[in-house]
């Protein structure tokens, strides 16, 4: 029964990320636009996952979310859930991915009007230099930015490395850095077709505020995100 949901599922989110951009496309000219894709993705997605797959999603430590609007995410990332999820949690936020995403048809399309923030990584510091400015478009229009500092999906507790993008940021842009810690890969794991049942747990962990030595910031994140990922490994995970 796993595979026949598993299954099922994909062929929902497919047909839902279709559907969302699609409509994003039709209300181009609108200021809907961008939240309208955000919701048709992510609501009906996070619905379908917990009651045709047994996948539910858990979210902790709302209250560390700054009220305005202005902040970063820095992410864990172990599973294409975190590309759902904080569309499900927050309010319309860009995220900033590789530019590879953006020539997908029309996914891509619907990327580059929810103003993601494209990364080539080949370009250096030209790539560092737009990052920072899609970063702070977005800001100001109170929309948070998501990140995820380790580049890709990792397993859960495998050894990583934060790159220092995030580091950057967060001396340039002057804003909360808000970690997150999460355990999603135990359940829909990196490159993995199976979905499992169980509960995802996303924790907001409280903010890093700006003044930190670059250094420092990014060992304290990543510190902070290691060892919140550590508590939140499941008692045993459904099959």
């Amino acid at each position: 029964m796993t595979l026949i949901r598993s299954i099922l599922f994909d062929i929902f989110y497919v047909a839902d990320t279709v559907v969302a951009c699609l409509l994003g496309l039709a209300l181009f000219w609108t200021k809907k636009r961008k939240f309208v894709l955000s919701r048709v993705f992510s609501v009906p997605t996070v619905w379908m996952m917990k009651h045709l797959v047994g996948l539910e999603l858990r979210v902790e430590g709302l209250e560390n979310l700054p009220k305005d609007k202005k902040y970063i995410v820095a992410s864990k990332h172990e599973s294409a859930l975190e590309t759902i999820a904080f569309h499900y949690i927050l309010p319309v936020p860009a995220y900033i991915l590789k530019k590879e995403l953006m020539y997908l048809p029309l996914f891509g399309w619907a990327l580059a009007m929810m103003n993601s923030v494209p990364i080539d990584r080949s370009s250096g510091g030209k790539a560092m230099r737009k990052m920072l400015a899609g970063t702070k478009e977005n800001l100001a229009n109170e929309r948070p930015v998501v990140i995820f500092p380790e580049g890709t999906r990792m397993k859960p507790l495998a050894p990583t490395k934060y790159n220092p993008g995030v580091a950057f940021l967060y001396e340039k842009c002057n804003v909360p850095i808000v970690p997150v810690a999460l355990n999603s890969g135990y359940f829909w794991g990196k490159n993995s077709f199976i979905k499992k049942k169980g509960t995802v747990i996303i924790r907001f962990l409280e903010p890093i505020a700006p003044g930190m030595e670059r250094r420092a910031f990014l060992a304290e994140l990543e510190k902070r995100i290691e060892t919140a990922c550590r508590d939140l490994v499941p008692p045993e995970v459904s099959e």
